[in-house]
């Protein structure tokens, strides 16, 4: 339930405190900065969920989650579509598959993220992707 709160917000903040996860939510980053710069009310949803673990991968493009315990900052999260393609392979059966994929990059980390209709990949850096891309679909990009 957590997990999907968290896909579907444009921005937010997570507190987590003991077992339990304080969520609040904005309809933009910049709204996210304001409250943070500026103290305004500006937030659009807030929640409660008990603690689960997640990923963050599949938050929404641009989106901004700031990730706090007991209010202290651990981590932030954003990831920038940086390519968007369509490749033509062949699949298991030898038959001509055509594939629509978004490769998105971490604001915060070295991460870059694979994405398809039907799966989510996250890569701890683009040698990683690149040599996937390779391996799969027998092809190189420039991003």
């Amino acid at each position: 339930m957590l997990q999907n709160r968290v896909n579907e917000l444009s921005s937010g903040i997570l507190n987590i405190v003991g077992a339990k996860v304080y969520t609040t939510g904005f309809t933009r980053e910049e709204m996210l900065q304001s409250y943070l710069a500026k103290g305004r009310e500006c937030w659009s949803s807030k929640g409660l969920y008990d603690y689960q673990n997640l990923d963050f991968h599949n938050i929404k493009d641009d989106a901004l989650i700031i990730v706090r315990k007991d209010g202290k900052e651990i981590n932030r999260y954003k990831y920038k579509p940086v390519y968007k393609n369509t490749v033509q392979f062949k699949d298991e059966e030898e038959k001509n598959v055509s594939l629509t994929f978004t490769i998105r990059k971490s604001s915060y980390s070295d991460h870059y993220h694979f994405l398809t209709e039907k799966e989510s990949l996250l890569f701890n850096n683009r040698e990683e992707l690149d040599g996937y891309i390779l391996k799969r679909f027998g092809a190189t990009y420039f991003y």
